[in-house]
């Protein structure tokens, strides 16, 4: 789906899944609040977050609304308690040094080819620059021996978890969030119960 025929409003333009946290357990909610409020990491440079940023809005065109979580906190968090210590499958290196390293190689790439930091380039320019890590594998002279393949993966996967983690994207799409006892009752046709995401089509526009 291309931006241009994404909705450009969410389909659940009322719902808010945060009222329901006083129906979570303890453990829960402190987990929920925590992600919400993360502390801030001391891995990565502020370059490596404005670089991070510029990708993430690249990788992950926001149409709806921008994300709640601060993605590069989240993320420098996630790697100073060594969330990210682990191989890919088949890779040599630790996610943590695929992520850094290809942060930096970014940064590289982008001064090599225009003279300008990652996060200052135009957006065609910055997605040029991702483009060409799929034909070509990055420039060799950069994105060595960590292939930028390899970065693109890697930090993919860590940002789904990030981006789909945020209580105001289950908002946005509707889930309702952490389970809890709770039972169905609506069983007809467009009948929602009291927690559920309820669509309002005339606002997709």
């Amino acid at each position: 789906m291309t931006k241009q025929n994404h909705p450009s409003k969410t389909y659940y333009p009322t719902y808010d899944v945060i009222s329901q946290k006083n129906e979570w357990d303890e453990a829960t909610q402190s987990v929920i609040f925590e992600r919400v409020h993360s502390k801030e990491g001391n891995v990565l440079s502020a370059t490596h977050k404005r670089t991070l940023q510029a990708l993430s809005k690249c990788l992950f065109p926001s149409h709806l609304g921008e994300h709640t979580l601060s993605i590069s906190m989240v993320l420098d968090q996630r790697i100073t308690n060594k969330k990210l210590s682990t191989f890919p499958r088949e890779a040599r290196f630790t996610k943590e040094d695929i992520i850094i390293q290809g942060l930096e190689n970014t940064e590289q790439e982008s001064i090599h080819q225009y003279h300008l930091p990652f996060f200052q380039l135009d957006k065609n320019d910055q997605l040029s620059i991702m483009e060409a890590w799929k034909e070509i594998d990055g420039d060799p002279r950069i994105w060595n021996p960590i292939k930028s393949h390899l970065f693109h993966s890697t930090l993919t996967s860590e940002l789904i978890k990030i981006i789909y983690a945020d209580p105001h994207i289950w908002s946005t799409i509707g889930f309702a969030g952490p389970a809890y006892p709770r039972g169905y009752y609506a069983f007809g046709p467009h009948q929602f119960d009291e927690w559920e995401a309820k669509p309002h089509d005339e606002n997709l526009l």
